[in-house]
């Protein structure tokens, strides 16, 4: 591992600073489970590691909002069913413990759990710099493999959820070949809301690790809406939504297995979050 600077900010304002005067290579880390194995490989070179892990206000849940340092871990015990279900299923206990929700998104990896899920909840990022803050979709966050639309001198700080709606409900579904990192061949996450009759009000498809980004799926899901979705019609969703991905042929398989993989995990996990919903509108 080549040598470098080592900096551990304690506020946003610091960080931010320190990322607009070091125009080179700076590196944020938090937990560090994919950075440092990238650097002990020699891929990742920075000359400045920013460790932000000591930013507290980065760490604090507000109402809504998620801090960048929540741990995967933390999020297995979200209020928010759906991802919590992606989160448990992220490598390994020890993996979850110290991976942050602000890293799995800044690292824009396509292979992980995570972002599908906050994208299916409406999820918005906060980015810091030193000339202010924005906030953007999450689904407009990647922009390819590895590639996010941080620019020079921002930092991701927080993560804000949509307002929960009554009668909602989601699924993560997931299909992966058991490797040690457990990383998915191919993942659905759903977030559908349905009325007193059954009929879809909203909804959310998103398919993961089958294309450069994630895919908010938009055109399928509003198929659903005003509906009370049959097995024809959960059916000819799931076929438009595997239509629509980009997956490549690789060691997890070919492009036309991942379609079908897909077809049949978009299918289960809106049964799910359907019954799931309608199971939420019923009285304990």
């Amino acid at each position: 591992m080549r040598s470098f600077d080592y900096i551990r900010p304690a506020t946003v304002a610091e960080a931010a600073g320190l990322l607009a005067d070091n125009a080179g290579d700076p590196l944020v880390v938090a937990g560090g489970t994919a950075a440092v194995v990238l650097m002990h490989m020699g891929v990742l070179r920075p000359s400045l590691v920013i460790d932000v892990a000591g930013i507290d206000s980065m760490k604090r849940a507000r109402e809504g909002s998620l801090g960048a340092l929540t741990t995967i871990r933390a999020l297995e015990r979200s209020p928010h069913g759906l991802l919590a279900e992606a989160a448990e299923q992220v490598a390994n206990v020890r993996v979850r413990n110290v991976a942050t929700v602000g890293g799995a998104i800044c690292y824009g990896e396509p292979q992980t759990d995570t972002p599908a899920a906050l994208i299916a909840l409406g999820a918005t990022v906060e980015i810091a710099s030193r000339s202010g803050t924005r906030s953007m979709a999450l689904e407009n966050f990647f922009l390819s493999p590895y590639e996010t639309a941080l620019e020079q001198g921002e930092l991701l700080t927080a993560v804000a959820l949509a307002d929960p709606v009554f009668g909602s409900g989601g699924c993560h579904a997931k299909f992966t070949i058991g490797s040690p990192e457990n990383k998915p061949v191919a993942n659905a996450s759903i977030q559908v809301s349905t009325d007193d009759g059954g009929r879809c009000t909203q909804a959310r498809i998103v398919a993961g690790a089958v294309g450069p980004v994630p895919l908010l799926a938009a055109g399928a899901a509003e198929r659903l809406i005003g509906e009370a979705p049959s097995d024809t019609l959960i059916g000819e969703v799931a076929a438009d939504v595997a239509e629509q991905i980009d997956p490549v042929d690789d060691v997890r398989g070919p492009a036309w297995y991942k379609r079908r993989i897909t077809r049949v995990l978009v299918e289960r996990a809106l049964r799910c979050a359907l019954q799931r919903a309608n199971d939420n509108r019923t009285p304990d």
